[in-house]
């Protein structure tokens, strides 16, 4: 027995070809499909225009509602979405309906027909009403709260690393903590205006027990080699990152094989080095800044705890407010929950952060600015003149 939730679409949409999920950009759509992650297994959308949506179903913008649609018009709809319903539920099941009664009456009968518990915890809500309900559904004024400190303590972390280190200018050589929580920021021009640029991916390492591996490890295959190549199959974030860029480029010539097995021959990885190229130059533009925290490799590691709770926090951000910055490179990701989330994360974007989360990232960032002012002494020359810079703010951020 699955909950499978229901999300109706919205007609304030991008502008751009996205996952479907990605696509609606209303508050009431996003807080919706918040609310029916939280209460399901799964979730499908239901369009006015294709009836039953994935979440990771590509489709263009359209302009189609069922509120202007003649009464043989929403039966019609409603006879074709029901039929799409037996694809995805299973008697016993039960359906959660984020949506008002104008999508729930003309699918009743088919999840009677289904033997499908129905919840609908919008009901016949007005608009306003379900705005209201959804926040209090989705906990957001916690969740506000919540981001004003974490926002308040990275950018503490910011300025003690002097903006941080471009990732293109990183090296073992610098000094860098053995184990630790990474935060890699887009590029942009965050000097500028005087604050931190948006974080686009959190990350940690040896969260396996028994695990050698370091931050600097983890962090060196992400940026590729020094000479401008690397390994998408050693780095999921370079995976993601050149799939996206496939997409928007819409160029043949890019190789097939990307993504495909965990190894490759010679031929094949000769085949995707202007990929790989190309995703260094792209990651390589990143600033990273990060959080010591040298506790012992595991599943249960505090760096494993503020990863899953940071990526959840800003995820859950991300899907509210929609408001990433158009030329964003993850707008073309295939993937729904990069594509809306604002993050190149997978793993544990949506989760509820734990009430707990602040205290303990307070924590983490005391115990990384006590140590940054001998950290940066040592560091090599060239991350020296990169803080001069930034103190000076001649910086690009």
């Amino acid at each position: 027995m699955a909950r499978i939730g229901f999300v109706a679409c919205s007609k304030t949409k991008s502008s751009l070809k996205l996952p479907a999920a990605a696509l609606y950009t209303s508050p009431l759509f996003r807080k919706s499909l918040l609310a029916a992650i939280d209460r399901s297994d799964r979730v499908h959308i239901l369009s006015a225009k294709h009836g039953l949506l994935g979440c990771n179903d590509v489709i263009e913008p359209y302009d189609v509602t069922l509120k202007t649609m003649k009464r043989s018009e929403r039966i019609a709809w409603g006879d074709r979405t029901g039929m799409q319903l037996d694809s995805v539920l299973r008697p016993r099941d039960t359906a959660v309906l984020m949506c008002g009664e104008e999508y729930l009456a003309p699918l009743r009968s088919d999840f009677d027909r289904l033997d499908v518990a129905v919840e609908s915890p919008l009901g016949s809500l007005s608009l306003g009403s379900r705005l209201s309900s959804l926040r209090d559904l989705n906990g957001e004024a916690d969740l506000r709260a919540m981001a004003t400190r974490f926002f308040r303590l990275m950018s503490q972390v910011w300025v003690a690393q002097s903006g941080g280190r471009r990732i293109e200018d990183t090296n073992g050589r610098q000094s860098w903590p053995s184990r630790g929580v990474y935060f890699i920021l887009a590029p942009g021009h965050g000097l500028a205006r005087g604050r931190m640029p948006r974080i686009v991916r959190i990350g940690t390492h040896a969260v396996s027990q028994g695990s050698k591996t370091t931050l600097w490890n983890r962090l060196s295959t992400h940026r590729g080699t020094s000479s401008g190549g690397g390994s998408h199959r050693s780095s999921i974030f370079r995976l993601h990152v050149g799939r996206a860029w496939t997409r928007l480029a819409e160029a043949e010539s890019w190789p097939a094989s990307w993504a495909q097995g965990q190894s490759a021959s010679l031929d094949v990885r000769q085949g995707e080095e202007l990929l790989e190229q190309q995703v260094s130059r792209l990651i390589g533009a990143m600033q990273v800044v990060w959080l010591d925290v040298d506790d012992e490799p595991g599943p249960q590691s505090e760096r494993a705890y503020l990863e899953r709770n940071a990526i959840g926090l800003l995820s859950r951000l991300g899907l509210l407010r929609a408001n990433v910055e158009a030329d964003w490179l993850g707008h073309s990701s295939s993937d729904w929950r990069i594509a809306a989330s604002g993050l190149w994360n997978l793993n544990h974007v949506f989760r509820r952060p734990d009430p707990d989360f602040i205290t303990r990232l307070t924590a983490a960032v005391d115990h990384t600015i006590g140590r940054q002012s001998s950290i940066n002494q040592v560091d090599a020359e060239g991350d020296k003149r990169h803080q001069l810079s930034f103190l000076s703010g001649t910086g690009d951020g």
